[in-house]
């Protein structure tokens, strides 16, 4: 055989080599490329600032105690206004205890210094005012005080003693004739004392020579007239009876604008204004 003949089946028998493991690997599968899950990249959480808001609804009036607020997130981007931020008052909360709602707050309401209002501030006695109601002030004494037992938030009945003329025969004396005008009153303060003693332990007798009452519009004029009649008097009530009529008696309204005394009624007051539902006594 030639040379060139002998190359020429070489080369043949390479190519048709070269063709079958083609041919194999062509038949045989891929590989498996494992799945990959995709990556849940995250975002921060916008960072929150903690503003002081109503934990419970608080009435205008109440005094506020340390669980009527708490500190709530905010958002940092949004806008805060005179709310009252943790990061730059950290006592702020305990800087409200004590502290009287000028208004009503309903619960998680921001906190601001202006819908509260402290013991000593412009408006603090007008905040503690039920609305539509009047303060007005007696002169009192021991003696005609309970004994120093009356304390703010109290609820009193308020007696008028005056001298009055009695005839015997052919004589005329002096005797004294003492009147109920005001029932189930509101005590404001003793003098400068105008919230009640802590709940813990025995309170004090608190010997005051004035008394701030709250008192329907109408009946502060009575007191006035009262003062004039004769010597005034609280009579302390019980916590019980905070639900009884409040304001002028039937002897109160004669003292008051000369209504019949032969007229009983339930009087009920919204902001201050005296509504009558009158029954014939007896």
């Amino acid at each position: 055989m030639s040379p060139v003949r002998l190359i020429i089946l070489v080369i043949a028998a390479g190519a048709a080599i070269g063709a079958v493991f083609l041919v194999r690997s062509m038949q045989q599968p891929a590989p498996a490329v494992a799945a990959v899950a995709p990556v849940e990249v995250k975002k921060p959480a916008a960072p929150a600032k903690q503003i002081l808001v109503a934990k419970t609804a608080i009435p205008v009036g109440k005094f506020v105690v340390a669980d009527d607020l708490k500190w709530q997130a905010w958002p940092d981007g949004s806008p805060t206004g005179a709310f009252i931020d943790q990061k730059a008052n950290a006592e702020g909360l305990e800087k409200m205890v004590g502290a009287v709602a000028r208004f009503d707050l309903v619960e998680g309401e921001p906190v601001t210094a202006t819908k509260l209002v402290h013991p000593g501030d412009s408006g603090f006695m007008a905040a503690m005012l039920t609305p539509g109601m009047r303060a007005i002030s007696i002169e009192i004494a021991p003696e005609t005080a309970a004994g120093g037992f009356i304390q703010p938030n109290d609820r009193v009945d308020i007696i008028v003693t005056r001298e009055v003329e009695a005839t015997e025969g052919a004589n005329t004396v002096q005797n004294y004739r003492s009147d109920l005008i005001l029932a189930n009153v509101r005590v404001l303060a003793i003098d400068g004392v105008y919230a009640p003693p802590p709940a813990a332990g025995q309170a004090a007798p608190l010997i005051g020579s004035r008394a701030t009452l709250e008192l329907g519009e109408r009946d502060t004029t009575l007191i006035n007239a009262a003062r004039r009649a004769g010597e005034l008097s609280l009579t302390l009530r019980s916590i019980a009876d905070l639900q009884a009529p409040q304001g002028a008696t039937p002897t109160g309204r004669v003292y008051r604008d000369g209504v019949s005394q032969g007229y009983e009624g339930i009087r009920i007051y919204r902001y201050g204004t005296e509504t009558l539902s009158s029954a014939s006594a007896g």
